[in-house]
C-alpha cells in the first residue's frame, strides 16, 4: 500500500511534465512559425500553449491534501496558479481561433462547414484581448470551467482541420477532446466531500477515477507528443532544443523519484524502528508491572501476622488481610496457600478455599522457595485476559510454609497509558487474540477486542518462535506499520503478544512536505532549465554550420 501510493504521487508529478513538456513543444512550434510573420493575432495561439505549459508544471507540485497536511505554499495557492494558467490558456487558444481567418478550400472542393451555427464571428483584436480579462474572473470557478473550456478549443480546432485546409490539426483537436475528458474525471475531487462510502470509493484519491484520469492524460501527452515531434523532425535546430530539454527533464524527474524514494524508504526504516523500541518499552512496562506485584506479594509475604496465621491455618485472620491487600493495591487476585498447595485465603473470593493449586507452575516454583513472575491467560466474557502474576514463599524458622500469589490484569487502560506516552496505538493478545486495544469503534465507545490476529508471518516470529516482529500489515482493512513482541510464560513460553502501530498514510503525511518541496525545486529548475537548453542548441548548431 505505502510503496503503491508513492508510486502513484511520483506518477501524478511525472505525467503533469510530461504533458507541459508535450505543450511546450507545440508552443516552440508555433512560436518559431510565428517569428517568421509576427502577427499580433496569431500570438494567442503559442501563448495559449505556454500557458497551458504552466499550468501543467503548477498541477505537479499539487500534491493530494489528504496527504499534506501542512503545505509550504499553502492549500490554495499552488491551486489558483494552476486554474490562471489553465483557464488564461484555454481562452487565449480560443482567441487565436476566433482571431485567425480559416484557410478555406477552394471553390471547388467547398464543403458545408460542420460547426457554422456553433461558431461566432471572428471579432476584432481589441475585442479578443477584452475577452482574455473578462475571462480571468472565470478562475473562481476553478475545475469547473476546465473541461467546458477544453472542448471550446477541440471543436475550434476542430473546425479549422474539416472546414479550412489544415487537416493537419485534426490529432491536436483531438488532443483537446481527450484532455476535455480529462478535465471532466477531474471534477471527482468535488465529491470527495460526501457521506456515501461506495461514491467514496470511487473518488477518493487514488481511486478508480483517479487512475482514469491520469491514464487519460498519459493518453493527451502521447496524442499531443506524437503530433509535434512530426514536425520537430523536419527543422533540426528546434528538434535539437527538445531533444535537450527532454534529456534535462528526463534527469531531473529521475532524480527526483531515486530521492523521494531514498526519503521515503528512510522514513519507513526509522518508523519500524522506532516502532520496535516502543514495542520493548512496552514489555519493559510489564517487566516493571511484574516486579511491582512481586514487590506486593513480598511485603505480604514478610508480614508476621499472615506468618503466624499460615502456620496455624487461620482462615479467619487471613481473609480480611487478603481483602485489604486486594482493594489497597488495587489487583486483580490475591491467594495465600499452605505448603501443600491448599488455598488459606482469597481476597477476591473470600469464600472459595480449601481447594488445591499444588499443580500450578507458579506455586510449584513459590513452594520450592522461588521467587517467580509469569504472563496467564484465561477466558473472558467479550476476549480473553491476559494477565501479570507473582509468587513469593512465605517462610518462618528456614522453612517453606506457604506462599502468595498476587495477579494483575493488564485491561484497557494500560494500553490507553501506552498511546497517550507515545501517540501510537497499543493492544495486548492472549495467544493471537486481542485482549486490549486503543482501537476504538466507531460508535466511540466499544473496543476491537475479541479479534484475532491471522497474520502467519506474526504468528510464526512471535507466538512460535519467540522473536518480534515488524513489518507492515492489514488492520481493520487499513495498511499499519507494526510490531509485535512475544510474552512468555514461567517456563519462557509465548502465550500472547505485545503490539504498536500507526497507520502506513502517516509515513506519506510526515513525508509530503520533502516532497513537495521536492517537487516545487524540481519544477523551478525545469523552467530555469529552458534557457541554457536554448542556449547548449544554438550552440551546437553554430558548431555543426
Amino acid at each position: 500500500m505505502l510503496i503503491a501510493q508513492f508510486l502513484l504521487v511520483n506518477t501524478h508529478f511525472v505525467l503533469s511534465l510530461l504533458a507541459a513538456l508535450a505543450v511546450f513543444a507545440i508552443f516552440w512550434l508555433d512560436f518559431d512559425a510565428w517569428t517568421t510573420t509576427k502577427e499580433f493575432k496569431t500570438s494567442f495561439v503559442f501563448l495559449g500553449f505556454l500557458l497551458l505549459s504552466f499550468s501543467f508544471i503548477a498541477q505537479a507540485v499539487i500534491i493530494d491534501q489528504s496527504l499534506l497536511q501542512n503545505s509550504i505554499l499553502g492549500i490554495e495557492i499552488p491551486t489558483l496558479t494552476k486554474a490562471f494558467f489553465r483557464v488564461t490558456g484555454y481562452l487565449s487558444l480560443i482567441i487565436g481561433q476566433i482571431a485567425v481567418p480559416l484557410q478555406l478550400l477552394p471553390s471547388y472542393r467547398k464543403q458545408k462547414p460542420k460547426f457554422k451555427k456553433l461558431l461566432p464571428k471572428p471579432p476584432i483584436q481589441t475585442q479578443a484581448i477584452a475577452l482574455v480579462f473578462m475571462g480571468i474572473p472565470a478562475i473562481q470557478l476553478n475545475s469547473l470551467i476546465f473541461p467546458l473550456l477544453a472542448a471550446i478549443v477541440a471543436f475550434l480546432y476542430l473546425n479549422r482541420a474539416t472546414t479550412g485546409l489544415e487537416h493537419h490539426l485534426k490529432p491536436i483537436a483531438l488532443g483537446f477532446f481527450v484532455l476535455a475528458f480529462h478535465e471532466f474525471l477531474g471534477l471527482a475531487s468535488i465529491f470527495r466531500g460526501t457521506d456515501n462510502i461506495t461514491l467514496l470509493k470511487i473518488v477518493a484519491p487514488f481511486g478508480p477515477l483517479w487512475l482514469t484520469e491520469h491514464l487519460i492524460l498519459l493518453i493527451t501527452a502521447f496524442i499531443f507528443g506524437k503530433w509535434v515531434w512530426g514536425y520537430l523532425l523536419k527543422r533540426f535546430e528546434n528538434q535539437l532544443f527538445i531533444i535537450l530539454t527532454t534529456i534535462t527533464l528526463s534527469i531531473f524527474l529521475l532524480t527526483t523519484i531515486i530521492f523521494t524514494f531514498a526519503t521515503l524508504r528512510n522514513l519507513k526504516q526509522d518508523i519500524l524502528n522506532n516502532l520496535k523500541t516502543n514495542v520493548s518499552v512496552l514489555a519493559y512496562t510489564i517487566d516493571s508491572k511484574k516486579a511491582e506485584i512481586l514487590s506486593d506479594a513480598q511485603m505480604l509475604a514478610n508480614n508476621t501476622t499472615v506468618v503466624s496465621a499460615v502456620q496455624e491455618s487461620d482462615k479467619a485472620t487471613l481473609s480480611p488481610l487478603a481483602i485489604d491487600s486486594l482493594l489497597t493495591k488495587k489487583q486483580s487476585s490475591l491467594i495465600i496457600v499452605s505448603a501443600e498447595g491448599a488455598v488459606l485465603a482469597r481476597g477476591e473470593d473470600p469464600e472459595r478455599t480449601n481447594d488445591s493449586l499444588s499443580d500450578n507452575p507458579l506455586v510449584v516454583s513459590a513452594l520450592e522457595n522461588k521467587k517467580s513472575t509469569t504472563i496467564t491467560t484465561k477466558e473472558g466474557v467479550l476476549a480473553p485476559i491476559v494477565s501479570v502474576k507473582a509468587a513469593v514463599p512465605i517462610s518462618a524458622d528456614n522453612e517453606v510454609i506457604g506462599a502468595v500469589i498476587i495477579s494483575s490484569d493488564i485491561d484497557n487502560s494500560f494500553v490507553d497509558g501506552i498511546k497517550q506516552a507515545t501517540n501510537l496505538n497499543a493492544s495486548i493478545y492472549a495467544d493471537n487474540i486481542r485482549s486490549a486495544t486503543t482501537f476504538i469503534s466507531a460508535d466511540n465507545k466499544s473496543r476491537w477486542v475479541g479479534i484475532a490476529e491471522e497474520n502467519s508471518q506474526v504468528k510464526q516470529t512471535v507466538l512460535q518462535d519467540g522473536n518480534t516482529f515488524a513489518g507492515t500489515i492489514n488492520l481493520l482493512n487499513v495498511p499499519y506499520f507494526v510490531a509485535y513482541s512475544p510474552l512468555k510464560n514461567i517456563d519462557s513460553n509465548p502465550v500472547g503478544m505485545l503490539f504498536v502501530g500507526q497507520p502506513q498514510i502517516s509515513i506519506l503525511q510526515t513525508a509530503s512536505r520533502s516532497l513537495e518541496l521536492t517537487f516545487l525545486t524540481t519544477a523551478i529548475l525545469i523552467i530555469l532549465s529552458i534557457l541554457p537548453a536554448y542556449s547548449i542548441s544554438q550552440y551546437i548548431l553554430k558548431q555543426i554550420r
